[in-house]
């Protein structure tokens, strides 16, 4: 194969690869999730800092 052949077939790859990655990211990683398994506190109360000081 000679150096055209190489950078064709490199850029399409890469093409493929963003293509993919923009399809995966608009499909699945766009999806907010709240995360509560492994977490040790569920949600965080906080108090003025004059009833915390008491």
């Amino acid at each position: 194969m000679d150096r055209t052949k190489y950078r064709v077939w490199l850029i399409s790859v890469v093409l493929a690869a963003a293509i993919f990655g923009i399809f995966y990211y608009v499909y699945t990683g766009n999806q907010e999730k709240t995360i509560t398994d492994g977490t040790l506190v569920y949600r965080q109360e906080w108090t003025p800092k004059e009833e915390a000081a008491a």
